[in-house]
Order: C-alpha cells, then structure tokens, then sequence
C-alpha cells in the first residue's frame, strides 16, 4: 500500500508568518523604551521560542523518533539554563560594573 505524498506547504507558510510575527514583536519591544532587564529576559524567551519552532518543523524533529529529538533539544535546554542563570546575575548586579 502506497502512502499519498503530503503537501506541507501550509504549515511551512505558517511557521514563517509566525516566526516574522515573533520577530517584529522583537524589534517593536527594543523601541518601545522598556526597562532592560524585563527586555532582555523577554528576548531570550521569543529566541528560544522561535529556535524551537525552526528545531521541530524545519529540522523535521516532530517526525522524528524520541530518542533523535532528545539529543536535539538537549543542547537548548542546556544553553536555556545558562543564559537564565546569566541573566539573573546580571539583573541582580549593580549596572556600574558593566
């Protein structure tokens, strides 16, 4: 039995809108005038959104088998955990060191 080829075109085209969406969200809230550190911490979070968005569907990660996307997301889970911590350290000192 044969399977018919399926047409992913629209949720690529999907993906994208979504991933243009989060990233004028981005540059929208840089010019706004927002405090830094809630600015930073938000960028990172649309970031790692955005890296998973490209990981699962452009990557082909949903279609792939479990242990395949554990090794994948392993990496951002580990880089997401640095970049908190770095985060918080950097909101919590005092900004004439920098």
């Amino acid at each position: 039995m044969e399977h018919a080829p399926v047409n992913h075109t629209k949720t690529y085209i999907t993906i994208f809108i979504a991933l243009a969406v989060l990233t004028l969200i981005e540059v929208g809230m840089t010019m706004v005038g927002m405090p830094k550190t809630p600015m930073v911490i938000l960028l990172i979070a649309l970031a790692l959104v955005k890296a998973g968005l490209v990981a699962v569907y452009f990557m082909h990660l949903k279609y792939d088998s479990g242990f395949l996307s554990v090794i994948a997301y392993a990496p951002l889970a580990v880089a997401s955990i640095l970049i908190l911590m770095l985060s918080l350290e950097w909101a919590f000192q005092p900004h004439w060191i920098f």
